[in-house]
């Protein structure tokens, strides 16, 4: 049995994208662990021609296996459905419709699934997940969820919104495991915290942001990181900055390593 679900878990990975990469114009990073071998925690970054993509990041209610194969079914669904040239809010509602059928009657998912362009333009719908926070400048913006999970019913109507967002301004989406950790006194990290901690690292690249995050939920449940796992049983992170800032500082360091003859 230990070998099947290590086995489960090495499959669950290879779904994952490239953890750090740029697509159209957007620096992407994100984390993702597990406290079991599979979760239920979906994370997604998909092309969409040379100047959009994809995003997701989700969580199938439950624990373990079962919640496991609903996200391999709901990754397996929105990659057949988004290059079909449907909007997003057709996508959600065809998708929660192929869930509905497809998951016991408790078992839902919350999911978040947008579209970024070269220009800047993004357009979200939030079924029931974590607040999305779009940091621009030193504002923090909070789209909450406009729609019910997938699955909860079997025909649904999702609702999308829409934003026109400026170069090195922040997407984060995250998982419940992030803000539900605790100090020692009982305290949630809370969504206050999480977008405290955005705006005074908001000029951190995506993957040393991601980073800073863990270290922030570290210090403030005084726990060592191999602690965390219960808190942190199913915690996903997903930062989506405009600009693709890395391939500007590799750049420089180019220029610069010419000009000394390396």
């Amino acid at each position: 049995m230990q070998t099947q679900l290590e086995l489960a878990r090495q499959v669950q990975l290879r779904l994952l994208p490239e953890r750090r990469c740029c697509l159209s114009d957007w620096e992407v990073a994100f984390s993702y662990e597990s406290a079991g071998f599979v979760s239920g925690d979906y994370v997604d970054l998909i092309p969409a021609g040379a100047d959009a993509f994809y995003f997701a990041l989700g969580d199938v209610s439950g624990k373990g296996v079962a919640a496991s194969m609903l996200m391999s079914h709901l990754h397996a669904t929105l990659r057949t459905l988004l290059p079909s040239n449907r909007t997003i809010e057709e996508v959600m509602t065809t998708a929660s419709s192929t869930f509905c059928q497809s998951a016991l009657p408790a078992q839902f998912a919350t999911l978040v699934l947008g579209k970024a362009d070269r220009s800047g333009n993004v357009e979200l719908v939030n079924a029931g997940h974590n607040p999305v926070l779009l940091v621009e400048g030193a504002e923090v913006e909070i789209i909450a969820a406009a729609s019910l999970p997938l699955g909860m019913f079997c025909s649904t109507d999702f609702t999308s919104v829409k934003r026109s967002v400026s170069p090195e301004s922040a997407l984060f989406l995250y998982s419940d495991g992030i803000t539900e950790s605790t100090d020692e006194a009982g305290n949630e990290f809370d969504q206050n915290r999480l977008a405290e901690t955005l705006l005074q690292s908001r000029n951190q690249l995506p993957s040393e942001l991601v980073e800073t995050i863990q270290r922030t939920i570290i210090g403030f449940t005084n726990a060592k990181p191999q602690q965390l796992t219960d808190d942190l049983a199913r915690e996903a992170q997903l930062l989506i900055t405009m600009g693709c800032r890395s391939n500007k500082r590799r750049e420089r360091r180019t220029v610069r390593r010419k000009r000394r003859g390396e």
